[in-house]
């Protein structure tokens, strides 16, 4: 197998986005630039420079669209997730590139490439929906997360005594359990939403009226839909995003390697 490193793993990426937004645009979804990917745009004009990912939020219905139809085109990238494959151990869905792998050095392996994040957007009940829908979402990491050497005996004691105790419960029937509860209103009727499928929903909920529409971002020279107001998507996630974090947490948090086979 052939290694990829960081400027090919990208390069990907941006033609698996391009890709995904052209399909869009011909079936007339909404999608928008989300998280680290939205960040980059308004911050740096593309990636954060330690950052090796792209995200983009759909709104639920264009989510099930999306993922009953993309893999119709047959092209070079393939959309997975729980409802399309049974062995996805993820909550969100993924487009990746075929010919490809990724291994992530803290989970269990999957079924992708170099791979983009689909967040669906789901109708927001109340804080109760978004607290029960972030510890799905935590429990699903718990059942994937695998015993690093490097792991302290206390992080490994804790992660051994969650695991014990969700024995009951297979990572399928969480992920069914969020679906249900993310899904309980639509994001059409709902003057809010979340992003229901993050560890930290609870607080990602954001008017709908920033998603009533589409604000052109630049992402690495190329212009992309992002939320009308990405200053207060932003500052809800990040408070003040502009301001640099310091240079020791510069990292990327993905610990993944990427091959051609």
């Amino acid at each position: 197998m052939d290694k990829i490193d960081i400027a090919e793993l990208k390069s990907i990426q941006l033609d698996i986005l391009d890709d995904v937004v052209a399909f869009c645009k011909r079936n007339n979804l909404r999608y928008f630039l989300a998280y680290g990917t939205l960040l980059g745009a308004v911050r740096h004009g593309g990636y954060i420079p330690w950052d090796d990912d792209v995200d983009i939020h759909m709104p639920r219905t264009d989510y099930d669209r999306f993922l009953a139809t993309y893999n119709n085109a047959a092209g070079m990238n393939v959309a997975v997730s729980r409802e399309l494959d049974a062995k996805y151990r993820v909550a969100f869905a993924k487009v990746y590139r075929k010919g490809t792998i990724v291994k992530e050095e803290h989970f269990k392996p999957d079924v992708f490439g170099v791979y983009i994040d689909i967040f669906p957007l789901d109708g927001f009940v109340n804080k109760k929906q978004a607290h029960a829908c972030g510890q799905l979402r935590r429990y699903m990491h718990v059942k994937n997360s695998l015993f690093l050497k490097q792991m302290s005996f206390s992080r490994k004691l804790r992660l051994a005594i969650t695991k014990l105790i969700l024995l009951p419960f297979s990572l399928g029937s969480l992920i069914a359990r969020l679906k249900r509860v993310a899904t309980e209103h639509s994001f059409d009727d709902s003057k809010m939403v979340f992003s229901s499928h993050s560890r930290l929903a609870g607080r990602e909920v954001f008017p709908r009226a920033i998603f009533d529409g589409c604000k052109m971002v630049s992402f690495e020279g190329r212009e992309y839909c992002a939320p009308l107001d990405c200053d207060l998507y932003l500052r809800t996630l990040y408070g003040n995003y502009m301001a640099l974090p310091p240079e020791e947490k510069r990292v990327s948090t993905h610990n993944s390697q990427a091959w051609r086979v």
